[in-house]
């Protein structure tokens, strides 16, 4: 006997069986998920005790392996429903590599602006001041600065564009001001 769901003929048995199926690995799952959970957890403490892994990072682990085993868990059961998830797998992955750069640029562009307003408070350069960087021995003067980038004047005229956050990086030098050359009369 067959019913029709929304113009579909489906089989009670073939219902039936999805449904017991889906419980068995939700249940089987879970049982199996506390148990990973428990183990890491002691996993974790021990690390922790050895101090070879900090408190932070054991917690974020242990979120991660869940969240990704219980992915796993629904897509396995989606499989027992004859979903393709072959699409959906492949959305979500296209929307985790988005997220991903998205989060690199607005860290890059967060990074240099807030470097910008420590520069602005410690005053470390200013325009005007030539300054040298180590180790890459950059040397010039401050012409130009901005919330993402400052420039430098190289004593060759070249300006190099440096984004903020890299002094906060590497090693700065303060240097006096090169003399004036005398005015001719």
């Amino acid at each position: 006997m067959k019913m029709v769901i929304y113009g579909v003929d489906i089989d009670p048995e073939w219902l039936m069986h999805r449904m017991i199926y889906t419980v068995l690995i939700v249940l089987g799952s879970y049982l199996i998920l506390r148990w990973y959970d428990k183990i890491i957890g002691r996993l974790l403490a021990i690390l922790g005790e050895r101090r070879t892994l900090s408190r932070g990072y054991g917690i974020i682990f242990k979120r991660v392996t869940s969240w990704f085993l219980w992915l796993l868990v629904w897509v396995v059961v989606l499989r027992v429903w004859a979903v393709d998830v072959t699409a959906v797998w492949t959305t979500f992955v296209s929307l985790l590599a988005v997220i991903g750069v998205g989060m690199l640029a607005l860290w890059a562009m967060v990074s240099n602006i807030t470097a910008r307003f420590f520069i602005w408070f410690w005053q470390p350069l200013g325009i005007g001041q030539r300054i040298e960087i180590f180790p890459e021995a950059l040397v010039g003067e401050v012409v130009e600065e901005n919330l993402m980038f400052t420039e430098l004047k190289q004593e060759d005229g070249a300006i190099v564009v440096i984004p903020n956050n890299f002094f906060f990086q590497r090693i700065i030098r303060r240097l006096p001001s090169l003399p004036t050359p005398p005015k001719s009369q």
